[in-house]
């Protein structure tokens, strides 16, 4: 089968690329970057470089191809002030249905959310409502798996600052919080051993590895069955406060802890970052429905009955490794 891969080599996509080679599909890689296109051939998939809101570019590229993979790439949510983020995904979903039709396509795998279901009330990620529904205008021959992954485990990242104790933690809320739960004894430590959010502690959070995602997208590809379906996609379901002990153990600080903090504290925190007010807000509700268990509503409804393979404990190996190097 001839596939085609967007997400040039990220970190679903990079994996997808070398299963479905694998398993004897001949893959072409679409990415925006020129410095990928040797690494994409090295793998045995064929790189077509261009921007996917370049319509005719990607038409173009889907000609006498079977099967595609068709993600909306990240959006710089705290670099660019004036991003219009649900008109580009407009953009890029149209662009995706029109190259679809053009090649006769009938077989597609969309990754989407959870919490795609909601128009409102899941913050930024009601661009994966937009684009669902973008695909939904495709034709009942052409077969759509919306994927739903579940949190990526690498947005946890994006606490290790705080479980080094910088960034937020360097400000006098991060501070009275660090001496609530520790005392004086914990100041000696340096601030460390603490992460804030507005959702976390006893909240229970379903888990999903780029691995995992991979995997389900290439099962997807291969299925036989045509129709319209979403699945969800998860590796495993633990609390805030499992994953804080998982990391903080790995890290060598088995005293770590997930503290929630206000929804007026989250969205200053995203201000300081470089979102805008709006999408501070935004993200801020997202987090609102992580914390309330409505964002993974329909997750508990219809979770997948086999979880990947990948879990935190490996996932926690990988954060160790980058935790020690910065």
């Amino acid at each position: 089968m001839k596939v085609i891969v967007t997400g040039s080599l990220g970190n679903i996509s990079k994996v997808l690329v070398v299963q479905l080679i694998k398993q004897g599909h001949q893959v072409t890689v679409v990415s925006s970057s020129v410095a990928r296109k040797a690494e994409i051939e090295q793998l045995g998939a064929k790189a077509a470089i261009g921007e996917i809101e370049d319509g005719k570019f990607l038409t173009e590229v889907f000609q006498g191809h079977d099967a595609a993979y068709c993600m909306i790439p990240p959006f710089n949510f705290f670099g660019d002030q004036n991003l219009d983020y649900r008109e580009k995904t407009r953009e890029i979903s149209t662009n995706y249905v029109h190259a679809i039709q053009k090649a006769g396509m009938k077989k597609v795998v969309h990754l989407s959310s959870v919490g795609a279901e909601k128009q409102t009330g899941a913050g930024v990620l009601v661009f994966h409502y937009i684009a669902e529904n973008i695909f939904k205008e495709l034709p009942k021959d052409v077969s759509v798996t919306h994927l739903r992954p579940a949190s990526f485990d690498y947005n946890l990242y994006a606490f290790m600052d705080m479980v080094k104790g910088k960034g937020f933690l360097e400000g006098i809320i991060g501070k009275l919080l660090y001496m609530k739960h520790y005392g004086f004894k914990g100041i000696i430590k340096g601030y460390s051993g603490i992460i804030l959010s507005n959702y976390g502690a006893t909240d229970k959070i379903a888990w999903v590895s780029p691995i995992d995602i991979a995997s389900a997208i290439a099962e997807e590809i291969n299925d036989q069955y045509g129709g319209k379906k979403i699945r969800y996609v998860a590796s495993e379901e633990l609390t805030c406060q499992e994953i804080a002990t998982i990391l903080g153990n790995a890290v060598g600080k088995p005293y770590l802890k997930w503290v929630l903090i206000s929804d007026a504290q989250m969205k200053n925190a995203f201000i300081k970052i470089g979102a805008s007010e709006k999408i501070a807000d935004e993200f801020t509700e997202m987090n609102v429905g992580m914390h309330n268990g409505s964002l993974f509503e329909d997750y508990f409804k219809n979770r997948p009955s086999i979880m990947g393979s990948v879990k935190i404990n490996d996932f926690a190996k990988e954060f160790a490794l980058k935790y020690k190097e910065q």
